[in-house]
């Protein structure tokens, strides 16, 4: 189902994991056709593509993730798919040094700022947490 927030079962369980763990984030991205900025923002007046405001957001995230020790790993456009079937636009993997530093993230006031192009660009997301290690 398109979301772009966890739902109260998904937070659960994410917070019965082990806080220490190293965690790396699948992100599967659906972008806005237009950016949906507020009314009488100045960024509406832009009339950027969702695209475009999600690029502000991950610039911004970049900045916050040298402060916490986060990584980017990879992001690309999806080109087809190969097997099955989806609607997704980007992929992104971000890797977090703990549960503890994803969880917190959300509440620095640096991350705060720069949220709403996130809103303002996708449709919606999956987030698949993975731990990374060996198959």
């Amino acid at each position: 189902m398109p979301a772009l927030q966890p739902s109260p079962d998904q937070i659960a369980a994410f917070l019965t994991a082990d806080m220490s763990e190293p965690v790396c984030m699948v992100n599967l991205l659906k972008f806005r056709e237009r950016a949906d900025y507020a009314a009488g923002s100045p960024e509406a007046a832009e009339g950027l593509s969702g695209q475009t405001a999600y690029a502000r957001y991950g610039a911004g995230v970049s900045k916050v993730f040298q402060k916490i020790g986060a990584k980017p790993v990879y992001f690309a456009p999806v080109q087809r798919f190969m097997i099955g079937t989806g609607d997704w636009d980007a992929v992104a993997l971000a890797w977090y040094p703990s549960r503890k530093v994803f969880l917190e993230m959300p509440q620095r006031e640096d991350y705060q700022l720069i949220h709403y192009h996130r809103e303002a660009g996708l449709l919606h997301q999956d987030l698949i947490e993975t731990t990374p290690g060996a198959i």
